[in-house]
């Protein structure tokens, strides 16, 4: 009997991955990585910006309410004009000492309507860039028409 060498099986199927390969490889993965290192970043930042907002929206409903509760004929609403809130500038909380500035303005005298006033408050803040967040709404006066 004759014995016939052993062919080797090892076929280039199984020969492992070429330096090429193992480059491209290296090369997807940091593009995806470069990718999502910069779209954290800017993640980070919108969510700064949202909780910016969400806070100075937040100092000026609570300004909005304070004037709504108030008697018809009291001071900060008596007159029409703009006003600045004493404690600017203001913190997150509504306490002195933060970046938020809170100012209103109430309308002349039955505007839009017949014993009506319209107020509009507005908070403003500078972080990379200047922003300002209105909310606005109608206020009864003490007589009609408003005196």
């Amino acid at each position: 009997m004759c014995s016939v060498g052993q062919r080797s099986t090892r076929g280039r199927a199984t020969r492992g991955i070429s330096l090429l390969e193992a480059l491209a490889a290296t090369a997807f993965v940091s593009l995806a990585l470069l990718a999502f290192a910069g779209n954290s970043t800017s993640l980070t930042r919108n969510l700064k910006s949202a909780d910016s907002t969400a806070a100075a929206t937040a100092l000026a409903l609570q300004k909005l309410e304070q004037l709504r509760s108030m008697p018809l004929g009291a001071a900060g609403l008596a007159a029409p004009g703009l006003f600045y809130d004493i404690a600017n500038p203001l913190k997150a909380d509504g306490t002195t000492g933060g970046v938020y500035s809170r100012s209103w303005t109430v309308s002349q005298k039955d505007t839009p309507r017949f014993g009506l006033k319209s107020v509009t408050v507005s908070v403003s803040w500078t972080d990379s860039k200047s922003h300002t967040t209105r909310v606005a709404a109608y206020v009864r006066c003490s007589t009609i028409p408003c005196s």
